[in-house]
C-alpha cells in the first residue's frame, strides 16, 4: 500500500476507498464556517490520540516500542522480542502500523491545510490558526517518522497519484519542513489555552515553541535550541516545575505544555496497557535492571514514578508515571510535552556552547526537584554525560526519549551494544514496512534489513 493510502482506522484499505469518519471532512468546499473547521480539527487531534490499531502509536506504542528497542523496558512474553532484540522483521505489524497511522494523520493534516486555504466565509486570522494547528500536528508526526525510520517521504498534499509513488526525502529536508511548520504555528496560534477552554490539549504558540526547541536540539542548532527553550521556561505565568511529582501528569498543571484528552474511559491508555491488573497480577511491561539500577539513592522519581510487586518470589518493577485506572476519573492526561524537558534541552544546548555554569544550573533544577544535590559535573564532556543520565531518569519510558537520545548523540553502539547480544549499528532505525516497498517501487529499505 502506498504511503498516504493507508487509513489509521483500517491499515488494510486505501484511504481513498474508506468513508471518512464523522469527524473528518475532506474537500475545500466544506470549509465555509468556523464550526465545521473546529469539528475537523477535533477529528485531527482525535485520530492522533485515539487511533485504534495494532500498537496505538500515539496512545502508547511509540513509548513502549522505543523503550523495548533501548534499555528501558522488557516484556513478560515473546510478543515484542523483535524490538527487545533489535531484530525487527520487515513485515513487523507494529513497525508497519506506526508508519501507517502516522501517515494517516499527516494526510488529514494536509487535507485541512488545503481545504482551509481554499475555503471561504472565514476570517484570515481563523484560517491561519486552523492551518497552524494542522501544520503543528504534521511537524509532530514527521518528528517521529524521521527519528524512527530515517529518510521518509515528505508528503505535503493529498494528491493520491503523486503520493503513492513518493520516494524517500533526506532527513535534513524533512527537518527544514518541520521548522517551517512550527515557525508558522508560532506566529499564528494564540499564546494562551483559550481555544481549548483552559485545557492544554490543542496547539498554541508555546506548544509549537517547545517542539521547535526539541527539533533545534536534534539538528545541533544549539543557539536556537537554547533560545526557544528559554522562551518557554521564561513564561512563568503559564509554566513552572512542580515540586509534587504525583501532580506532573494531572490535567492542565503548570508543568504540562501539551496533553492529550482521554477517551470515554477517563484514564490514559498507557496506564491501561502497562499497569498490572487484578487478574494476571504480573505486569507485562517491566523495567529493565539497567534502568532500575540507574536511579541514584534518594531519587524521589524512583519512589513516585516506578512501582514494584513480588509474585512467586520474583520482584517486578514497572512504569508508574500514570497511575489512575478509575473509569471516568480523568485524573491524568497523557503528556507529550512538559517543562522539565525544556530545562534539559537548554542544559544540553548550553553545555554544547561551553556555558558550563548555565548548563549546571538547568540540570540542578531537575535534580533538586527529585531530592538530589546539584550536579558535580564540571567540564563539557562530563556534563554532557550527566545530562544524558538526567534525561534517562527524568524522561524514562516517556515518548521514546531514551531511544532517540542514544541515536541522535551517536551513543547507541556504546550503550546498547554493551548491553545486548547481537546488537548491530543499523538497528538504530526501524525497517521500512515491506508492504509499502512492495506497492511503491520508489521506496528503498534501510540498511541491515
Amino acid at each position: 500500500m502506498a504511503v498516504v493510502l493507508l487509513s489509521t482506522l483500517n491499515s488494510c484499505k486505501k484511504l481513498i476507498e474508506v468513508n471518512a469518519p464523522t469527524t473528518q471532512l475532506v474537500g475545500s468546499e466544506v470549509y465555509t464556517d468556523s464550526g465545521t473547521i473546529q469539528t475537523t480539527l477535533g477529528g485531527l487531534y482525535g485520530k492522533l490520540a485515539f487511533s485504534y490499531s495494532t500498537a496505538n502509536p500515539y496512545r502508547y506504542g511509540i513509548t513502549t516500542l522505543s523503550g523495548f528497542s533501548a534499555d528501558e523496558l522488557q516484556y513478560v512474553g515473546s510478543t515484542f522480542d523483535p524490538f527487545i532484540n533489535n531484530s525487527i522483521p520487515v513485515a513487523d505489524p507494529y513497525a508497519a502500523d506506526t508508519w501507517a497511522n502516522t501517515y494517516g494523520v499527516i494526510y488529514d493534516a494536509n487535507s485541512i491545510i488545503e481545504g482551509v486555504t481554499g475555503g471561504s466565509g472565514i476570517s484570515d486570522n481563523f484560517r491561519n490558526q486552523a492551518i497552524a494547528e494542522a501544520r503543528f500536528v504534521r511537524a509532530f508526526c514527521y518528528f517521529y517518522l524521521t527519528n524512527l525510520y530515517g529518510d521518509v517521504p515528505l508528503i505535503l498534499g493529498t494528491d493520491v497519484a503523486k503520493n503513492s509513488i513518493a520516494a524517500r526525502t533526506a532527513s535534513s529536508a524533512v527537518y527544514k519542513q518541520m521548522i517551517a511548520d512550527l515557525q508558522f504555528a508560532q506566529n499564528n496560534l494564540p499564546s494562551d489555552y483559550s481555544i481549548s477552554s483552559g485545557q492544554r490539549t490543542r496547539a498554541n504558540k508555546w506548544i509549537a515553541t517547545a517542539l521547535l526547541a526539541r527539533i533545534y536540539l536534534y539538528t545541533s542548532d544549539w543557539v536556537d535550541a537554547e533560545a526557544q527553550a528559554t522562551a518557554v521556561i521564561s513564561n512563568t505565568a503559564l509554566y513552572g516545575i512542580l515540586t509534587d511529582l504525583t501532580k506532573v501528569f494531572t490535567p492542565a498543571n503548570n508543568e504540562a505544555i501539551w496533553q492529550f484528552y482521554n477517551d470515554n474511559n477517563g484514564y490514559t491508555w498507557f496506564a491501561y496497557s502497562v499497569l498490572p491488573n487484578p487478574i494476571s497480577m504480573i505486569p507485562t511491561y517491566v523495567l529493565t535492571p539497567q534502568l532500575v539500577n540507574a536511579f541514584e539513592t534518594g531519587d524521589t522519581r524512583k519512589t513516585n514514578w516506578t512501582a514494584s510487586l513480588t509474585y512467586n518470589g520474583t520482584t517486578y518493577y514497572y512504569p508508574y508515571k500514570y497511575k489512575s485506572l478509575v473509569f471516568g476519573g480523568n485524573a491524568e492526561y497523557y503528556t507529550p510535552l512538559r517543562l522539565a524537558e525544556q530545562y534539559l534541552i537548554r542544559a544540553e544546548a548550553r553545555a554544547r556552547q561551553s556555558n558550563i555554569s548555565g548548563a549546571q544550573s538547568d540540570v540542578s533544577v531537575i535534580r533538586n526537584r527529585a531530592g538530589l544535590v546539584n550536579t558535580t559535573a564540571g567540564d563539557q564532556a562530563s556534563l554532557l554525560l550527566a545530562i544524558e543520565q538526567e534525561r534517562r531518569i527524568e524522561l524514562n519510558v516517556e515518548w521514546g526519549h531514551r531511544w532517540l537520545d542514544l541515536k541522535r548523540t551517536g551513543r547507541a553502539d556504546a550503550v546498547i551494544g554493551a548491553e545486548k547480544t547481537g546488537w548491530k549499528p543499523t538497528a538504530v532505525l526501524f525497517p521500512i514496512p515491506s508492504a509499502e516497498i512492495g506497492n511503491n517501487a520508489n521506496l528503498t529499505q534501510n540498511l541491515g534489513y
